[in-house]
C-alpha cells in the first residue's frame, strides 16, 4: 500500500480525531478541539480516493466517531446530550435530544432505530431514538456511565460501570420496548462488546470473556497476566478476535467450538501478542493481508495476522485520539488533525 492523499484540519488548537468511518462513497473523520476555552467539533466528509472535502459541520461541543447508515445517512452524538443527523450531502434532518449527559457512539438497530448511551458523571441511561425523526422511543435506566454498545437478533449489549462504587453490570436489552432480558454483574471493569451471532465478547479488567447472547450465561474466558485491562474496541475475524490493552500490548485470541451429544462448549485461547510502543489507538483492522494497528510512537503498523509477526511500518503525524479504518482496498488513519489515505500500489 502507499500514501494517496493526506488532509490536515487547518487552524485549530489542541486537535483531537476520532477514528475515522469508511463506507457508502465517502470518509468521515470527526475533529474535536480548544474553542475560546471550550471545546468545538467539526465533522468533515472525504472523497475516499482523492481525499476533497464534500461538506462539513460544526457542532458546538466535543462529538464521537460518526455512524454512517446504509443510505449514506450520518448520525454522531455529542457530549451535550445530543445526536445530530445528516443526509449524505451534509444536509441537517434532525437533532435528537437526550437529556444533558455526555453520550456515547450511537448504534443503529434494526435499521430504524439508534441506540445510545450517556457516558461521565451523572450517567445514568440508555436511549433509544427514531431514525427518521429523532424523537424518543424508550428510555432504559443503567444506573452508572456506560461503554460501547453491539446489537443483534433484536438486543442490545452494553457494559455499565455502575454509581456509588456498585461494580460493573453487562445489560442485554430488548430492541423494541427497552425491557431488560438479563444482566451480569462484575467486580472487574468491562468494556466495548462485539456480538457475534449468538456470542457477546467483551474485553474486562484481566480477561476476554464470551458470554451467550440469549441468557447471559459465562461461556468461556481467557485470563491475561499482569491484569491487562481490554479497554479499547475489538475486531473479529472468523474466530479470531484482536485487540489492545492497557499494557501496550496487541493480543490476538481464537475462539474454539467443541460439539458433543448434548451443547457446544467454547473455549478462548491465545494466539499471539506484539508490543506496540505507546499502545495503540481505536481497533485493530483488516488491510489486505496484513492486520493493521495505529500505535501513536511508531505510525501505522502492519502485523501478520496469524502470527503478530511485525511486517512494515507508516509514520503518522502526532496528535490525540484517533484510529483506523479500512474500506475495501483501501486504509484511512487519523491522528490529531490530520487524515492519512493507504491505496493500491
Amino acid at each position: 500500500m502507499k500514501l494517496n492523499w493526506s488532509y490536515r484540519l487547518p487552524k485549530e488548537r489542541q486537535v483531537g480525531a476520532r477514528p475515522p468511518v469508511a463506507g457508502a462513497d465517502t470518509v468521515l473523520v470527526a475533529f474535536h478541539y480548544d474553542k475560546a476555552g471550550f471545546y468545538e467539533s467539526t465533522l468533515v466528509a472525504l472523497d475516499p480516493t482523492t481525499g476533497e472535502e464534500r461538506w462539513r459541520a460544526t457542532i458546538p461541543h466535543v462529538i464521537n466517531e460518526p455512524l454512517l447508515g446504509p443510505d449514506g445517512s450520518v448520525y454522531v452524538s455529542s457530549f451535550s446530550g445530543t445526536v445530530h443527523a445528516f443526509d449524505r450531502t451534509g444536509k441537517k434532518l434532525w437533532d435528537g435530544r437526550c437529556g444533558d449527559r455526555n453520550m456515547g457512539r450511537p448504534c443503529l438497530v434494526g435499521g430504524d432505530r439508534l441506540v445510545v448511551a450517556e457516558t461521565g458523571g451523572g450517567a445514568s441511561k440508555t436511549w433509544c431514538l427514531d431514525v427518521r425523526t429523532g424523537s424518543i422511543v424508550w428510555a432504559f435506566e443503567n444506573h452508572g456511565h456506560s461503554y460501547g454498545l453491539a446489537a443483534n437478533n433484536g438486543r442490545v449489549v452494553h457494559a455499565t460501570v455502575l454509581a456509588k462504587g456498585a461494580g460493573v453490570r453487562l445489560h442485554c436489552v430488548d430492541m423494541s420496548n427497552g425491557r431488560a432480558l438479563w444482566a451480569v454483574d462484575s467486580a472487574e471493569w468491562m468494556f466495548h462488546p462485539v456480538v457475534q451471532d449468538q456470542t457477546v465478547l467483551i474485553g474486562a479488567r484481566g480477561s476476554l470473556r464470551a458470554y451467550s447472547l440469549q441468557t447471559g450465561e459465562l461461556l468461556a474466558r481467557l485470563d491475561l497476566e499482569g491484569q491487562e485491562a481490554i479497554d479499547g474496541q475489538m475486531q473479529v475475524f472468523g474466530d479470531r478476535i484482536c485487540f489492545g490493552t492497557d499494557a501496550g500490548r496487541v493480543r490476538c485470541a481464537v475462539l474454539q467450538s467443541k460439539r458433543s451429544f448434548f451443547k457446544t462448549r467454547l473455549s478462548l485461547e491465545s494466539a499471539w501478542q506484539a508490543a506496540c510502543e505507546g499502545g495503540i489507538r481505536g481497533r485493530p483492522v483488516m488491510a489486505g493481508e496484513a492486520l493493521a494497528v495505529l500505535a501513536p510512537e511508531e505510525g501505522i503498523v502492519f502485523l501478520d495476522p496469524a502470527t503478530g509477526q511485525r511486517l512494515s511500518s507508516i509514520k503518522m503525524g502526532k496528535g490525540d485520539g484517533g484510529g483506523l479504518v479500512s474500506d475495501r482496498e483501501w486504509l484511512y488513519g487519523a491522528l490529531g488533525r490530520e487524515v492519512r489515505a493507504l491505496g493500491p500500489g
